[in-house]
């Protein structure tokens, strides 16, 4: 030892708890008792007990009923070998890790422990972390409408995390909106206003955390007061303290997140991981879900002009054939199509049909467009008052002239029961094919 070493404290360098005992015997030679013999600072910190109120004393003395420790002790003196276990501590309240051995004296043994609550907390907070994960991700895979099924995804975090606010934000690069939301009670809902926000001016900011992270995590919201006072307005106007926003991606872009405002600060509940593994089977859910709609709504797309097809027309007929209310109707066909096609080709008859499409829904909108096929087009307006419809009808261009474009026969029919949609159509389609009749005999007239 250098002449500055200071030699060692026993007592207080040595960091984990550390004791030795005389071991005590019954008359049949099996260990009773133990007696303190020496101490460490750490075991006392431990134990909650001063060295002087240890020392000499019978450890039964000072935990009565505490008599586990003793086949430990037993067996390390017959083996002459350490004995490690590990378990839960009444008498210090701690999860320990601990190893017996025989001591230097006889009759003796020596404990070293080691405080095992973080490992047990950290299991813990593993277990509990991953059975709130499967019971989450099996909703979002369940049978529920998909509605339904965010809602009761953020119902059932609520009451994991306990926050103000859950809810999710769905962006197209462009723009950001709140499409979900749970709110605790007595707090303000935000959805409606959060609707069709700039993306840069809402959550641009949030970009910068994602850079060093995994998700948007900001543990106090006046972090943010000097650097994105923007942000930091919108925050602070909602009640907001603390805040993480978990994206989830498509194709490796942002197309919304996971967010929970003023969450429960909680030690056996790893809420980032909680809100990320969930975010990604929301991510899933919501691009699988915009999938199938696209592939609904092409089902009921006519691919070339852009209105509602066939089967869009027999499932609206449908509908109203079980409702009892007015509908106006009117039957379009293009004059001439076959010549078109003959002598200008295919092209130049597509693009009359798409004139066509677009010009009866400059006059009646593109949901109550159809195309029923070949160039027939027909027209739908539920609910329309006969004067409304026939005023809605005057506004298509009278064609005559030799300059048109193209010679579109019309059909019209108001049917005040829509119940009787069939029939009507059917007198829309008669009154178009008399208006195409016309057409074709002013042009014999012309030769």
């Amino acid at each position: 030892m250098n002449r500055d070493e200071k030699p060692m404290d026993f007592y207080r360098d040595i960091p984990v708890p550390f004791a030795v005992f005389e071991v005590i015997f019954d008359s049949g030679l099996q260990v009773k008792d133990t007696r303190y013999i020496y101490v460490n600072e750490a075991y006392c910190r431990m134990a909650g007990i001063d060295k002087e109120a240890l020392i000499g004393r019978r450890f039964m003395e000072v935990y009565p009923g505490e008599s586990r420790w003793f086949p430990y002790c037993m067996e390390a003196l017959e083996k002459n070998a350490p004995v490690h276990d590990c378990f839960y501590s009444n008498e210090t309240g701690h999860w320990l890790d601990f190893t017996v051995k025989r001591g230097t004296q006889k009759d003796t043994v020596s404990f070293i422990f080691v405080d095992f609550d973080d490992a047990i907390n950290k299991e813990k907070r593993e277990r509990i972390t991953s059975s709130i994960i499967l019971r989450i991700s099996k909703i979002l895979n369940n049978e529920e409408t998909f509605n339904v099924c965010m809602d009761h995804t953020l119902a059932e975090l609520s009451q994991v995390i306990h926050p103000d606010r859950l809810y999710i934000l769905e962006t197209d690069g462009r723009t950001i909106s709140n499409t979900f939301e749970w709110c605790a009670g007595g707090v303000t809902a935000e959805i409606d206003t959060l609707q069709n926000l700039d993306y840069q001016d809402y959550v641009g900011g949030w970009e910068k955390y994602l850079e060093k992270d995994t998700s948007v995590v900001i543990p106090d919201i006046e972090e943010l007061k000097d650097d994105d006072p923007v942000d930091y307005e919108n925050l602070r106007r909602q009640g907001i303290r603390r805040v993480i926003n978990a994206p989830f991606y498509n194709n490796g872009k942002i197309i919304g997140f996971l967010g929970v405002d003023n969450y429960e600060l909680n030690d056996f509940v790893n809420t980032k991981l909680v809100l990320e593994t969930i975010s990604y089977f929301i991510g899933a859910k919501i691009v699988n879900h915009r999938l199938l709609n696209e592939l609904d709504r092409m089902s009921y797309i006519d691919n070339l002009t852009g209105v509602h097809n066939r089967n869009a027309l027999i499932k609206k007929t449908g509908e109203l054939s079980n409702q009892m209310i007015p509908v106006g109707l009117v039957y379009a066909d293009i004059n001439g199509l076959k010549r078109i096609n003959d002598h200008q080709g295919h092209f130049a008859g597509d693009e009359a049909l798409r004139y066509t499409a677009n010009l009866l829904t400059s006059v009646f909108q593109s949901g109550n467009v159809y195309r029923a096929g070949g160039d027939e087009f027909v027209v739908l307006l539920p609910d329309i008052k006969k004067e409304e419809f026939a005023s809605a009808c005057r506004k298509l261009p009278v064609q005559n002239g030799e300059n048109d474009a193209y010679h579109i026969a019309f059909g019209f029919n108001w049917c005040e029961d829509s119940r009787e949609i069939i029939r009507a159509i059917q007198m829309a389609d008669k009154r178009m094919y008399a208006a195409k009749a016309e057409y074709y005999r002013r042009e014999i007239q012309k030769f």
